[in-house]
């Protein structure tokens, strides 16, 4: 025997239902949807085929009535489906009511449809109760099952029981006060015993929607993990990746991890105007943000080094790393497919040099032609190299970056991204003393943004 607690954990349980989840039961709604509408079809057939085939020729108006019912309750379903279709168009969840409310429907329809052959059938008050009407019911709640919600399955095997017993009562209350002689040798007994098989049945398919719904969830779980792994191998490569890359440039090893926490910051007041900036969209930018000068690998170390102005020739060599960095990472794009991280990374690699006067590298792009990460990038890039000891300038002291980085606000940089700068300036001082305690902060006299940078 089946512990109660068992069942009622197959039959409620709700917890943990992530989105994708939901998604995979509104897709299994949809299908149970489509099939439902062809057995209504097939159902109105069959009545068609039989009326006409049968000795015992139904009223046209009987016949008329059904076929009316299984007509409302397909656009029932066509209306269900249709608002799911455009949820799944537009990536939001269809509200549960309206699954429970075609639940309802269709759970009515064989008890409406035999009452409307009780009342109106020249073949009597229980041509409308025979085990083929049962299995209507049956059909009914097994479909439910496709919902991967065992308490609708058992909803409807419950409507279904209780429309089919109070269609007995009503049967045999008419019998014995009309002494109806088409009533042959009815027994309410064994009609009764039809309604207690159809309750067991919806609870049969209410523990198979259990079932499959914990299937279901725990294969999501699993498949969610091993993304999980995945994501965190990627990720800790590309960072490994991109420290071989810092190494070679930096006298601190926290400058990638300053980064990262620079683009949070600006990221903060930024998302109250662009609603794309979500919670994911900081994540990626957190770890793509250490990816933008992974080109400097292919910089020679003369150049690299250099503890001094860069002549010409020199200039020319390090203003290839935005663009050596972009092809390495374009090159995995195109091997591997489509990754937002990898995208992201691939526009900051190429644009973080880029001015918003359309006078930087490597393409001159102009102010929003430069994507968004890569204006908040280049903001926290030259902060950070501003405030940070170089081999060939000692570090500057917060105010005077902050200074400069105002003076380049429609120059340089963004406007908006420097207004975002000045909330959260503070922030940006606190960051860069926990992260490098040791740094001097002796003044730079003549240090700019762009050369900074």
């Amino acid at each position: 025997m089946i512990p109660f607690r068992g069942f009622a954990t197959n039959l409620f349980e709700q917890t943990d239902e992530t989105i994708e989840f939901r998604r995979v039961i509104q897709r299994s709604e949809q299908h149970r949807a489509i099939v439902m509408i062809g057995v209504l079809i097939c159902l109105a057939s069959i009545a068609v085929v039989r009326d006409l085939a049968s000795p015992v020729v139904m009223e046209g108006k009987t016949l008329a009535l059904i076929l009316l019912l299984i007509g409302m309750v397909v656009i029932v379903e066509l209306a269900t489906l249709a608002a799911a279709r455009r949820a799944d168009a537009t990536g939001r969840i269809v509200r549960t009511r309206v699954w429970y409310g075609s639940m309802v429907v269709e759970a009515l329809t064989p008890t409406v449809a035999i009452l409307l052959v009780q009342l109106t059938s020249p073949a009597g008050m229980v041509s409308g109760l025979a085990p083929p009407a049962i299995l209507t019911y049956c059909v009914i709640c097994a479909l439910a099952v496709l919902r991967l919600r065992p308490l609708l399955c058992l909803l409807a095997g419950l409507i279904g029981a209780v429309g089919h017993a109070s269609l007995v009562t009503y049967a045999w209350w008419y019998i014995t006060t009309t002494k109806d002689p088409t009533a042959g040798q009815f027994s309410p007994l064994v009609a009764y015993t039809y309604a207690a098989f159809i309750l067991v049945v919806g609870a049969a398919c209410a523990l198979v929607a259990g079932e499959v719904r914990r299937w279901v969830l725990s294969t999501l779980r699993e498949q969610a993990e091993r993304r999980r792994v995945e994501v965190v191998a990627r990720n800790t490569l590309i960072f490994g990746l991109a420290k071989l890359a810092e190494y070679r440039d930096s006298d601190t090893g926290a400058h990638l991890d300053r980064i990262s926490a620079y683009c949070e910051l600006l990221a903060g007041p930024l998302r109250r105007k662009h609603t794309e900036l979500d919670d994911a969209w900081v994540d990626r930018l957190r770890l793509a943000s250490s990816m933008h000068d992974i080109g400097k690998v292919g910089i020679p170390d003369a150049v690299l080094l250099k503890p001094g102005r860069l002549d010409v020739d020199e200039r020319q060599i390090i203003e290839r790393h935005p663009d050596l960095g972009y092809r390495a990472l374009d090159a995995i794009l195109r091997r591997n497919g489509s990754d937002r991280l990898l995208e992201m990374s691939a526009d900051i690699a190429a644009c973080h040099h880029e001015r918003w006067d359309g006078t930087g590298y490597p393409s001159g792009l102009p102010g929003p032609r430069i994507p968004l990460a890569a204006r908040i990038v280049s903001v926290a890039d030259v902060y950070d190299a501003l405030t940070s000891v170089r081999v060939y300038k000692p570090a500057m002291p917060h105010a005077k970056a902050v200074e400069l980085l105002r003076q380049g606000a429609g120059t340089q940089f963004d406007p908006e991204v420097i207004a975002a700068f000045d909330e959260v300036e503070a922030a940006f001082d606190s960051v860069r003393a926990q992260y490098a305690p040791a740094e001097s902060a002796e003044p730079a006299d003549s240090t700019t943004p762009s050369t900074a940078s």
